[in-house]
């Protein structure tokens, strides 16, 4: 399997780059304090058009690679989560919705979605349940020309600010997929959330009372809706990693930094301490394995080759290791870490969410060894 970039990759790449470095890290702090973009920023961003890549030309999409969309995720998310989580979360709506959406649906709200000019996001979680769809109580009743959905939803991101979700119903004794507009009657926004790890998203309940769906807006056919909700957290765990690996890099780059400029008796910490070389070269090869594997599971996903199981691997690698990069990094900058002035603080608790997002890691173990159980061997496929 070839891990060679192409030209428009490393463009993609470069661009993203230069431009998270150039407009985005500057900003880095102010944007921590209040996480709202300038309309001047947005537009910048939505510029890049960088959800675009994935999807083809005759989507609206930029007919590029899958690889080369989550490498361009990861060099936005090195600045700042605060423009990474929008793109994120509009993924996690448009590809499924790509995949397995009617031609209707996808020319509706497709072109919407990966110019950002619309927010979309991803409703599962309930009150009851985070991972096990046996427990979802949402329900949708056919009725004629469409469905009534009744439930709650927990923990859903953006669903406050939202225009459009795809949300997971039970549909009598199937999981379906519909998408649901925030606009529409029925539809009612609840608590909101306030975590430490992400202080600037908007994160909440939100309630469904006789919300009606009619058929057109069902996301593949009725009863499909494990499958949709399988692949799109395949996926989706893909770009959540990519966007931890970018946090990782920069606390790497902010530990190299540090370590160069902090002296001890006239010397940078960094040339005399073995210790403190010892870490930086810690992450630093966690670092590099994390990139090796993503882009593995990406190129995967380029050749059309299954990813259900290197998705939970490269998810449960990242959780375990952007944990132990970010501390490091914390030991690195020492009683300086817990001040505000310096930014490693905020990337150490930021690496806490990679454990519970888009699945725990208890979670992605079972995925694992289940797959592995059922193969009966273990072999690293090319």
């Amino acid at each position: 399997m070839q891990f060679n970039l192409t030209f428009e990759e490393r463009e993609i790449i470069r661009n993203t780059k230069r431009f998270s470095k150039e407009r985005i890290l500057p900003k880095a702090s102010e944007l921590l304090k209040s996480g709202l973009l300038s309309d001047e920023l947005k537009q910048e961003i939505m510029g890049l058009e960088l959800l675009k890549i994935p999807f083809p030309e005759e989507d609206g999409g930029a007919g590029g690679t899958f690889t080369g969309f989550i490498l361009a995720l990861k060099e936005l998310s090195y600045a700042s989560f605060v423009p990474a989580w929008p793109v994120f979360e509009n993924f996690m709506l448009a590809y499924p919705l790509y995949l397995y959406g009617s031609e209707q649906l996808k020319s509706l709200y497709l072109p919407g979605l990966i110019s950002l000019d619309k927010l979309g996001g991803l409703a599962f979680t309930e009150p009851d349940t985070g991972s096990d769809p046996v427990q979802i109580k949402t329900i949708a009743e056919e009725m004629d020309g469409g469905w009534v959905i009744n439930g709650n939803k927990r923990f859903i991101t953006h669903s406050g600010i939202c225009d459009h979700l795809i949300l997971f119903a039970r549909t009598a004794d199937t999981l379906s997929a519909f998408l649901i507009n925030s606009e529409d009657e029925g539809f009612t926004v609840g608590k909101r959330e306030s975590f430490i790890h992400t202080p600037h998203l908007d994160n909440g309940d939100i309630i469904l009372e006789d919300y009606f769906a009619d058929n057109q807006h069902m996301i593949g056919k009725r009863g499909q809706g494990f499958e949709i909700l399988l692949g799109a957290e395949a996926y989706g765990k893909i770009a959540f990693s990519s966007m931890y690996i970018g946090l990782g890099e920069r606390a790497v780059d902010l530990s190299i930094q540090y370590s160069n400029n902090r002296f001890h008796r006239g010397s940078p910490i960094g040339k005399k301490f073995q210790m403190t070389q010892y870490k930086i070269s810690e992450m630093a090869i966690r670092i590099e394995a994390l990139n090796s594997y993503l882009l593995y599971v990406c190129s995967r996903v380029d050749n059309g080759q299954n990813i259900h199981k290197e998705s939970a691997c490269l998810k449960a690698l990242v959780s375990e290791d952007i944990k132990g990069i970010t501390s490091l990094s914390m030991e690195i900058h020492g009683a300086y870490g817990l001040s505000d002035e310096y930014q490693i603080g905020y990337l150490y608790k930021e690496a806490i969410g990679a454990q519970v997002i888009m699945g725990s890691l208890d979670i992605q173990r079972v995925i694992i060894a289940r797959s592995l159980l059922d193969k009966g061997s273990y072999s690293f496929d090319l």
